[in-house]
């Protein structure tokens, strides 16, 4: 494709995600007790996210909004937002009521937000309602613990990832390593310092190819790395567990309208058009109730994120 014909095609696209966002904006500004309309918000950093967005989340919308339907409530069109601080933004203005979001957004959320964003649910994605990160280094390395990173290269994702950047920068923080960006001025003695490789893949294979001296990302990840990769690597630590996902609803949201909506939610893995909504969901599989013991881990992890920032 020519620069012009992709300037052209871009422009397109972004004419067609603005008109439904102006279109969204307009619907979430109706104040709730008025439209009773719960309002789902999610966050698009790229060019190409907002149409994914609408793609990934729209049957799943259409199918809880056909279920509120009897309880009286209704489900408002998509809010897409920019990025964590513009969808923390629509949560103090009432403009989101709703966020399905990794556990380090989530409270990354409840940091930003000045009203309190409560978790609700827990996301299983494709049948795993837990996951956890693995270092992983070059069988030919020397490392074969934390602390060994103390001044030496860790690939990471990207700085939106939970279990590829979040997670590992907490627990290098639990053991007294700070992590910084490689090439930052006056950092700490004894850091380690991150790259990011944008893709799981690319981190295997950055770690493999000694651009970088160790990895890390979520067990899944390292599942799926081809075998020839896997073969030149070793892991050499993994961190506890923790939620694939949290839906959690902003203070003042009505009680009826989020109990209805929970149900609804919790609902959808019970029958054929609730399923079929959700295999479309970016993986999900069900959702579930919290339990004590995941609101303990998430008292542990809001630590650990203090830690690391």
């Amino acid at each position: 494709m020519t620069r012009a014909r992709s300037r052209r095609s871009f422009l397109i696209q972004a004419s067609a995600t603005a008109t439904v966002l102006r279109a969204t904006l307009s619907a979430a500004a109706e104040p709730i007790e008025k439209s009773k309309a719960i309002r789902f918000g999610v966050i698009a950093e790229q060019a190409h996210e907002p149409d994914r967005m609408l793609r990934v989340y729209s049957d799943l919308l259409s199918e809880l909004r056909r279920r509120l339907a009897a309880a009286g409530f209704d489900v408002a069109p998509l809010v897409i937002t920019r990025d964590l601080e513009e969808l923390a933004r629509h949560l103090d203005q009432g403009r989101v009521d709703m966020v399905a979001e990794t556990v380090f957004v989530t409270l990354d959320l409840q940091k930003e937000s000045t009203r309190a964003l409560t978790p609700r649910l827990a996301i299983v994605k494709r049948d795993q309602r837990e996951y956890h990160s693995v270092f992983f280094s070059s069988k030919e390395g020397s490392i074969s613990r934390l602390e060994h990173l103390r001044g030496r290269t860790l690939v990471l994702q990207a700085e939106r990832s939970t279990s590829a950047f979040a997670v590992p920068r907490a627990e290098l923080a639990r053991r007294g390593i700070p992590s910084v960006p490689l090439g930052q001025p006056g950092a700490p003695d004894g850091s380690t310092y991150y790259v990011l490789a944008g893709a799981e893949l690319n981190q295997a294979v950055w770690v493999l190819r000694g651009k970088g001296d160790a990895g890390a990302f979520n067990e899944g990840d390292w599942a799926r790395l081809p075998q020839k990769i896997r073969d030149g690597l070793r892991i050499f630590h993994e961190t506890r567990p923790l939620l694939r996902g949290l839906v959690s609803f902003r203070a003042g949201l009505p009680a009826a309208a989020m109990a209805a909506c929970e149900n609804a939610l919790l609902a959808l893995s019970s029958d054929t058009a609730g399923r079929a909504a959700l295999s479309k969901a970016d993986g999900i599989t069900r959702f579930e109730g919290l339990t004590p013991a995941d609101f303990a881990g998430l008292a542990e992890w809001r630590r650990a994120l203090r830690g690391a920032s």
